[in-house]
């Protein structure tokens, strides 16, 4: 009798703590959603500010396609056709649009104290543990791609600055214009940006969706 007295406590004990860690998870996965959403829209808005730019100079609009292999994780698909159009009534800002953004950091605490810990297997559904790890990864992903397109942010600044450009400073939109029409590598600056940021959003919008399914899981478990 003290025996199963002793186990049902555990067991109770045990529960309250997987009922504990999923949600910290849920909380985590809120904050990631909306780091995603602010980004996401941020991304959008800057590929549209560098599509007003080249359009502005006279030069070829955005134009990505891009050919899904099997073994993509993330749908890198941009409709250039649906670009907002808000960006052309900004013109004096374009360039601060183009290289200011929003980057997101996904937050990992619940999962790093529970592998610190080696408390992971407190969770009783293998294949909820598996999803877990699957967003892990992808959250790793986000950051990755994240840190290449501050890179390319820094190169693309840089450039600007060789031409006169800074972040927030305004430029009237004639002279701004010629000066991407009369340079090539400030006009392939802007392009690059904006191809990397089509990858970036690629990754969010993967990592987004991975995130809503899990969320919906770990609800699941606790109802």
């Amino acid at each position: 009798m003290a025996f199963q007295i002793t186990e049902w406590a555990a067991t109770r004990s045990d529960l309250a703590r997987e009922r504990q860690i999923i949600k910290g998870f849920i909380a985590d996965i809120e904050r990631d959603r909306a780091e995603y959403s602010s980004s996401i829209a941020s991304d959008e808005f800057r590929v549209s500010a560098a599509n007003a730019s080249l359009v502005g100079a006279g030069l070829p609009p955005i134009d990505f396609a891009w050919r899904r292999r099997e073994t993509d994780l993330a749908e890198y698909s941009f409709e250039a056709s649906k670009l907002a159009a808000e960006n052309v009534k900004q013109l004096k800002r374009l360039w601060s649009d183009i290289v200011i953004g929003y980057h997101p950091t996904p937050s990992t605490s619940t999962y790093d104290t529970l592998v610190g810990a080696g408390e992971m297997k407190v969770i009783r559904d293998a294949s909820v543990v598996r999803e877990i790890q699957a967003y892990h990864n992808l959250q790793e992903s986000v950051v990755t791609q994240t840190d290449k397109l501050l890179e390319i942010r820094r190169d693309v600044i840089g450039i600007g600055a060789s031409n006169g450009l800074a972040p927030y400073v305004s430029v009237p939109s004639d002279e701004y214009f010629r000066k991407i029409r009369d340079n090539p590598e400030l006009a392939a600056a802007i392009r690059i940006m904006a191809t990397f940021v089509i990858f970036h959003q690629g990754e969010l919008k993967t990592a987004d969706a991975k995130a809503e399914q899990l969320s919906d899981a770990l609800e699941a478990m606790i109802q």
